[in-house]
């Protein structure tokens, strides 16, 4: 939904600043947020306080006159809009205003048709520069730039996939949408790359420069029959996803057999000469680990698991390692002698823990089922890596329990925390998973409670301040300072936990209390209208009569019978 506009009515003369006003808020196909002001140190304060988007000032009052409160408006707002409204036919000051870069200038004589003509135009113009114009420009440039940093995100996202969870659609859709360069639909070789003897006191800064000298170099050499993308991954780490150049598979359908076999020879063999121009140009040592096979994307997390297994252990970890994992034919089926590939349900560690933080039950829940799934476990080392997925969710959900015991919210109680800490306590694993579904359940619930509760707090101190202030300033923005929110935010959560727009309730408010003291008592009802925060009777009547189709007079009478 488009936001609503804020216009701040700018003059020194009240009956002007009260009759635009009126004629604004009267203007409901504009949908506008109307403030006032009656000098330029009152229009100064509501700069200070809120962001204005449309300005409709006198140009000609004492003190700071209305171009040199353009001047103060551009520097705090500089996309706010300005409306010039005098009596003056002055070509100069039209001269100056439209220099400074006002909106539009209209003589006061020319009346209010005038007025809401320039004011439709402005609305006009913000609508354009906001769906059209250099901000939308300027976000879509800015998401080309950071396109390479969410393209990297989203591969190592991928690495910590559970095996089987990566769906073809999904994939396609992703690669769309952030312009990958490389083919989800053809086969990839992996290639760990690993900095070796990287030195602690190196600042941020050269390690990052360290890092892309390396990528550029492997990028280089690997060229000729590759297209690839490196993914930094911990520290001092890359992860290059190789696919062969489009000319490889033009005799084939599918990349295979020789084809692959060649191209697969020409980075193995080119990997020696990586290390040897990484060192002398940069004298830096790097290791690299090879995947045997090239397989699609969807397979692409457990190779990683493997070659990460392969550098980080065994001859891996030296200095100028250069491994290269068994083809898929030589290779013995090792899965049980490999935790790595179970070991990647324990990266999801963080994001069952966002989840909890963020109130993502749905996500959370799912997540718990992938990393406790006892098929994933390797009969050989199932009960090590059972231990590890347990008490890894242990540290998961403590925190959210401290956390709930420090609010008072008594989960002691509830919660055995000698059974939480000891995965024997339970009598199968099945059991456990389903303990740690309910704990989360119960934190689940706790904080949609505890934000019902400040939704609903927050809600009832608006309305009070409504019903105190209904012949005082009832904006927006002093509402949102009055009970310390955003006020486009105070707006939408009214919205959603009331289903009803907060002018909408002023205006309730004003109405049933109009209808109170116009039953209630003897007041004019001009004195009844500036008690419910009209400053203008004829709007007070105009307003009265479309909500009640009575005057407030026929009102009173029908009433007091």
């Amino acid at each position: 939904m488009k936001s609503r506009y804020r216009i701040l009515i700018v003059d020194d003369e009240p009956f002007i600043v009260n009759g635009l006003a009126e004629l604004c808020l009267g203007a409901e196909f504009l949908e506008l947020e109307v403030y006032k002001a009656y000098s330029s140190s009152e229009a100064l304060s509501w700069l200070k306080r809120a962001k204005m988007d449309i300005v409709l000032s006198d140009i000609k009052m004492p003190g700071l006159n209305g171009l040199a409160l353009q001047k103060e408006i551009s520097r705090q707002w500089p996309r706010c809009k300005v409306i010039f409204l005098t009596g003056y036919d002055d070509f100069s000051y039209i001269q100056e205003a439209t220099r400074q870069g006002s909106v539009d200038y209209v003589l006061k004589a020319e009346g209010n048709d005038a007025v809401l003509s320039a004011i439709e135009k402005t609305v006009e113009l913000l609508d354009q520069e906001m769906e059209e114009g250099s901000l939308i420009a300027k976000a879509r440039e800015n998401m080309r730039m950071a396109l390479p940093f969410l393209q990297q995100q989203y591969v190592l996202e991928l690495m910590q996939k559970t095996p089987g969870s990566i769906r073809r659609e999904e994939l396609e859709q992703r690669f769309a949408e952030l312009e990958m360069k490389l083919d989800h639909g053809k086969p990839c070789l992996l290639l760990l790359c690993r900095l070796d003897g990287w030195q602690r006191q190196e600042s941020p800064s050269a390690q990052s420069l360290m890092l892309y000298a390396v990528q550029n170099i492997i990028g280089e050499l690997l060229g000729p029959m590759t297209d690839g993308m490196a993914v930094e991954f911990g520290r001092a780490k890359m992860i290059w996803i190789l696919q062969h150049k489009e000319e490889e598979e033009k005799q084939t359908e599918e990349f295979r057999g020789p084809a692959a076999e060649r191209v697969q020879r020409y980075v193995h063999g080119m990997l020696e000469q990586i290390q040897d121009v990484c060192k002398t140009l940069l004298r830096l040592k790097t290791s690299f680990a090879m995947a045997g096979e090239w397989v699609n994307w969807e397979r692409l997390p457990d190779k990683f698991e493997a070659l990460k297994q392969l550098l980080d252990s065994g001859l891996g970890i030296g200095h100028e390692s250069l491994l290269a994992e068994a083809g898929e034919r030589d290779r013995p089926d090792r899965m049980g002698k490999f935790p790595g590939r179970s070991r990647s349900h324990l990266k999801r560690m963080e994001l069952l823990r966002g989840c909890l933080d963020n109130g993502d039950r749905e996500e959370f829940i799912q997540l718990l089922h992938e990393v406790t799934d006892p098929s994933s476990f390797p009969p050989e080392v199932e009960y090590l890596l059972k231990m590890e997925v347990y008490y890894g969710l242990v540290s998961v959900i403590m925190p959210s329990l401290v956390d709930m015991e420090a609010l008072c919210q008594n989960v002691e109680g509830v919660v055995d925390y000698i059974t939480l800490t000891h995965l024997e306590e339970h009598d199968s694993w099945t059991e456990a998973a389903e303990y740690f579904e309910r704990l989360a359940d119960i934190i689940f619930n706790r904080k949609e409670q505890g934000k019902q509760d400040q939704q609903h707090e927050v809600i009832a101190k608006v309305q009070r301040y409504i019903e105190d202030h209904l012949s005082g300033d009832l904006s927006l923005t002093q509402i949102g300072e009055a009970v310390g929110h955003n006020p486009s935010y105070l707006s939408r959560l009214y919205k959603q936990v009331t289903g009803e727009g907060l002018s909408e309730s002023i205006n309730a408010a004003r109405l049933a209390k109009a209808k109170q003291l116009l039953k209630e008592t003897t007041d004019k009802i001009h004195v009844i209208a500036a008690a419910v925060g009209f400053s203008s009777p004829p709007y007070f009547y105009r307003f009265f009569k479309k909500t009640t189709h009575l005057t407030p007079q026929e009102y009173r009478e029908l009433h007091n019978m």
